[in-house]
């Protein structure tokens, strides 16, 4: 079971990443590096797996839609669903036990679509990510679910994992290894600054340089981690805002510092009551990897514009068990995602979690996007 702070460290910042968020369902299922960087990250990678499942979007004129890449549906089947006859045909569109498609995609954390942000996250999700085993290149093959050889398309493996080196992998129980391909991670000497856009070879540093050329965009630059330091909310909040951020007079929120970067980047996550939310905000101008993934295509039922109190105008997005708040600042692009959607769901404390229109727009109003720097 989870408790509440493992859940404040896990879905705490969409950091760093040796691969990229975008990379989920590789990254905690068959490409897990286990360092103690990496054990956050992957945490994280899969609290937001678990929210997003179900979350998709609804409408245009950007919205939800113009964030998102869409990826092969995901094809459910009896025969390989854990549950029972009626959960699967709750799930499926025609009540039957009949495989069904649901169409996923990554979403953009950086721009909506066209802007140079979207269109350079769109040609990093689509580069080459062939990795070499013992001189074989190997392809992650997403409809088959299987690692292969990248010449011949032939299996490679269920599963690789990617160790920071031989000390860390000493370290690991033998039977955390079982059913994987391990090797040693080969970016040791790559610059901090790249590996937080997902560099694992020199190839990716190649890439990402000529990537940040040909869009006009910088990296994300040092970081400034006021969460693991200990740092208070308070520090965290004047390095990255020039006033309140957040209208707390009802004491109803818990916020804790978060993660700031050098090229204005930050994320923090905080609690409004029982939910949990996290509050990303991407510079203009950054080249930011960081999507969320796997999203399911068909869930949100609505989308609207609403001015909020401070007079910023956001776009709101409610999903079946995630929602959005959308702002774009002319200087940063920010997203607030939060842990609760339009049909309830008990979280494992026992909290009953669930958002209606009111209450997504009342969230809204109590954050003052203004104050962002």
């Amino acid at each position: 079971m989870l408790d509440k702070n493992l859940y404040k460290d896990t879905f705490s910042v969409l950091k760093a990443s040796e691969d990229t968020l975008s990379e989920v369902l590789k990254m905690t299922t068959h490409r897990k590096r286990i360092t103690s960087k990496a054990l956050l990250i992957a945490a994280t990678v899969a609290i937001l797996t678990i929210a997003l499942v179900g979350t998709a979007f609804a409408v245009n004129m950007f919205g939800l839609r113009d964030l998102m890449i869409p990826h092969p549906d995901h094809i459910f089947s009896f025969d390989e669903f854990q549950g029972t006859e009626e959960q699967f045909k709750a799930m499926s569109p025609d009540g039957t036990l009949d495989d069904f498609a649901i169409p996923m995609g990554e979403m953009v954390l950086a721009g909506f679509a066209g802007s140079p942000e979207f269109e350079a996250a769109v040609e990093w999700l689509n580069r080459d990510r062939t990795i070499y085993i013992d001189g074989v290149g190997v392809r992650w093959d997403q409809e088959a679910d299987i690692f292969v050889n990248a010449e011949t398309g032939t299996f490679f493996a269920e599963g690789i994992m990617t160790v920071e080196n031989q000390e860390t992998l000493d370290s690991i129980p033998p039977e955390y290894l079982e059913g994987y391909v391990v090797r040693l991670c080969e970016r040791d000497d790559i610059p901090e600054v790249y590996q937080w856009h997902g560099a694992s070879s020199w190839a990716d540093v190649d890439k990402i340089n000529e990537i940040i050329e040909r869009h006009g965009l910088v990296l994300y630059g040092a970081l400034f981690d006021y969460y693991n330091t200990n740092r208070s909310w308070e520090e965290f909040q004047a390095s990255v805002a020039n006033g309140s951020i957040i209208d707390n007079s009802g004491n109803n929120f818990t916020l804790y510092p978060g993660y700031r970067w050098e090229s204005g980047t930050f994320q923090f996550d905080a609690q409004y009551g029982d939910i949990w939310f996290s509050l990303r905000s991407s510079r203009k101008g950054t080249f930011d990897t960081v999507m969320l993934t796997n999203m399911d295509m068909n869930a949100f039922s609505d989308e609207w514009a609403f001015e909020n109190q401070h007079g910023t105008t956001l776009i709101l997005v409610p999903g079946v068990n995630m929602s959005f708040i959308i702002a774009d600042t002319g200087t940063a692009f920010i997203i607030v995602s939060i842990h609760a959607g339009t049909e309830s769901r008990v979280d494992w404390e026992g909290a009953t979690l669930r958002l209606t229109r009111s209450e997504l727009e009342h969230f809204a109003d109590l954050i003052d996007f203004g104050q962002l720097k």
